[in-house]
């Protein structure tokens, strides 16, 4: 052949094993495709089936998150390394589509090639490129592991096999395309062949032209490539490369479509609790199919836990391996065993503060807090293995209205203070406002945070707004439902609505990002009401905008922002903060920031039960925050506010809220 337009030879030196390829083929579907059946027994139970509703949505989250791997980047290092090595083998696999194609349609039934010329000279370039993308990633996951550059990471035996079971395919691959274009195109394939060129000189400086020679060596190398190649896909079922299907196809498509911080409701709840069930999970068989595709979608990548403030503090938390755990449970058969504490320890799912930093930073879209709150519900369903101080919340929110236990006359105190002093008007029915703050149970009762409700409503009352607050406020339920009281939350969304519901009013503002979300995304599960939810960053920061509240006069301070997790993370809400203290301040970030925030610690319970192991997460945060130099840590969160106050005077910082920092410049 005497150029790249007559057309490629297949199966040279091998034409008479070329059924092999076929045989293996079908051989190897019989794995592969009971693999996935078997998956699906383990995902799907009676009554159950996958989600096809809003196919163009799901059909784009699976580009964007699995095939565009959006999430894959976010961590430099292993998303670097993945990127090349998902690009290379890719690649490969597109060139072998493509080759197949050309074999078994074009010339079998058209007696015709389309991979001649410029066009094969491309093929042959990517094919190449493809294949050095492969060793370089192989080379760079296999340094990750010797030299153990990312905490966390698993390097059992299976890894590093195939790690080099991939390098001994795309070797064997390289130097068979080697002895090709040395049989039929050296002449003419010149660089466009990268590695195969030098291999094909290499080949000619050894054996000439005399290509019998080498037909036993290159038979023993093709039957090594293609028993690895084709039987390394037939059971990929069955070890970790199973994430490519399970993580980045199934597990993407079939991804949540609810916003992840509205977690979701117990909708037989009545049935349930009259049938004597548990409203969570006890057992793997009370988890749903979509958590168990996740703990299939785990490649252990350890980022999950590498994110996870719980976990850096030295408490027993490992998102990581909880999955994976799991995982076990269920690929063992054992849907019916109690997991807690059988199987998983309670301190474990005690130690969550539900900041989502897992569900940020999974490439796969496995949601851990929702699977960590189902077990929480289960167990606080039966009154089991649930901390003490954790049941004296759930007993504080019915019997006085806060998780606390104060008594609701230093609330009515407060209220009153209020409306002496700044002339804040208590709601009345009938009347219309264009706001009702929402005080919180922090704001009510710690007199640290009231300074915050103080500075806030003094503010606006300067600007102008037609702001009230309610007489009758009790907990708006959010500490029951993260601590698994999923009955007594429901309770409290159903009362809390008839309260709301007697006033008129434009906007519910409040300054706690756990009662935002929980007003915005977790109130419409069990409730009727539609709420225009505010928080108050974005308030201050539009009425800066609009000219309505004009600082007097420039912080001579240096200050740091701590991002609360449920305003930054879960809710995305990064630059009104920052608009706001940027105006009266100078703004110095902590390395964590916005959506990769480091948690205070004091969601999920944690402000009212700590694991006494480990350190403190906050001291954690606060010592990050020491590290920018800054004088104050500012926040925009009761919770972020009670549990760094509580360790800044060790590193000599002041904790305050976005709103008495304007306050101050606004005096």
């Amino acid at each position: 052949m005497e150029d790249p337009f007559e057309g490629i030879e297949y199966f040279v030196f091998v034409k008479n094993l070329a059924f092999l390829v076929y045989l293996f083929t079908i051989i190897g579907a019989v794995p592969f495709c009971y693999g996935i059946y078997r998956s699906h027994k383990m995902w799907i139970q009676k009554g159950e089936f996958y989600s096809f509703d809003h196919l163009w949505l799901r059909l784009k989250r699976m580009l964007i998150y699995g095939l565009g791997n959006k999430k894959v980047l976010h961590q430099t290092q292993g998303g670097l390394m993945h990127i090349i090595l998902y690009i290379g083998i890719m690649g490969l696999f597109l060139a072998t589509i493509l080759s197949g194609i050309q074999l078994e349609i074009t010339m079998r039934f058209f007696n015709t090639q389309f991979l001649l010329g410029p066009v094969y000279l491309g093929f042959k370039l990517m094919a190449n490129i493809s294949g050095i993308l492969v060793i370089i990633g192989i080379g760079i996951a296999l340094w990750r592991r010797i030299a153990k550059t990312y905490p966390y990471l698993p390097t059992s035996a299976q890894d590093y096999l195939i790690l080099v079971d991939l390098l001994v395919i795309v070797a064997t691959g390289f130097i068979l395309d080697g002895a090709n274009t040395w049989y039929y195109r050296l002449q003419w394939i010149d660089h466009y062949d990268l590695v195969g060129y030098e291999i094909a000189l290499w080949l000619k400086s050894i054996y000439g032209f005399n290509y019998n020679a080498f037909a036993g060596i290159y038979t023993i190398i093709w039957l090594i490539h293609i028993t690895l190649a084709i039987w390394s896909v037939a059971f990929i079922p069955y070890t970790k490369l199973y994430h490519m299907i399970v993580g980045g196809i199934f597990n993407t498509f079939f991804s949540r479509l609810e916003e992840p911080s509205a977690f979701k409701p117990i909708k037989d709840m009545d049935k349930r609790i009259e049938e004597n069930k548990p409203l969570g999970a006890l057992a793997i068989k009370d988890l749903s199919w979509k958590q168990r595709m996740d703990f299939d979608a785990c490649i252990k990548c350890a980022r999950c836990t590498n994110a996870c403030p719980a976990n850096a503090s030295g408490k027993p938390l490992n998102p990581m391996n909880l999955i994976q755990t799991l995982k076990g449970q269920m690929h063992s058969g054992k849907y019916e065993v109690k997991l807690i504490p059988d199987v998983i320890a309670p301190q474990i799912i005690w130690s969550c503060t539900t900041c989502g930093a897992c569900v940020e930073e999974c490439p796969m879209l496995i949601h851990h807090v929702e699977t960590i709150l189902d077990l929480r519900r289960g167990v606080y369903s039966i009154g089991e293995n649930v901390p003490q101080e954790l049941q004296q919340v759930s007993y504080n929110i019915m019997r006085v209205g806060n998780p606390y236990g104060y008594d609701p006359l230093e609330r009515s105190k407060f209220i009153e203070k209020l409306s002496n002093e700044l002339g804040i008007e208590i709601a009345q029915e009938g009347k219309e406002y264009d706001y009702i703050y929402w005080l919180g149970c922090n704001a009510s009762y710690d007199p640290n945070v009231q300074k915050v409700a103080y500075s806030l409503l003094k503010v606006l009352r300067k600007a102008g707004i037609n702001v009230a607050i309610l007489a009758d406020e009790a907990c708006c339920g959010e500490p029951a439902r993260r601590i698994g009281d999923e009955y007594l939350f429901r309770d409290i969304v159903l009362k809390t609505t008839e309260t709301l519901k007697r006033y008129k009013f434009k906007n519910l503002l409040v300054s706690c990002p756990h009662g935002y979300n929980n007003f915005k995304k977790e109130y419409p599960l069990y409730s009727d009401i539609k709420l225009n939810v505010v928080h108050h960053s974005q308030l201050l920061s539009q009425l800066i905008k609009e000219g309505e509240i004009k600082p007097n006069k420039r912080l001579d301070v240096i200050v740091t922002y701590h991002d609360p997790c449920y305003l930054a993370r879960w809710n995305s809400i990064t630059e009104d903060p920052r608009e706001v203290i940027k105006e009266v301040a100078t703004l110095k970030e902590m390395k964590r920031v916005r959506q990769h925030t480091f948690c205070c610690g004091g969601g999920g319970g944690g402000a009212f039960y700590d694991i006494k192991i480990g350190e403190r997460i906050s001291k954690l945060r606060i010592k990050e925050a020491s590290e920018t130099g800054a004088k104050k840590v500012i926040v925009a969160c009761p919770f972020c506010n009670i549990m760094l106050r509580a360790e800044a005077p060790t590193y000599n910082l002041e904790v305050m809220d976005i709103a008495e920092l304007l306050d101050k410049a606004t005096e």
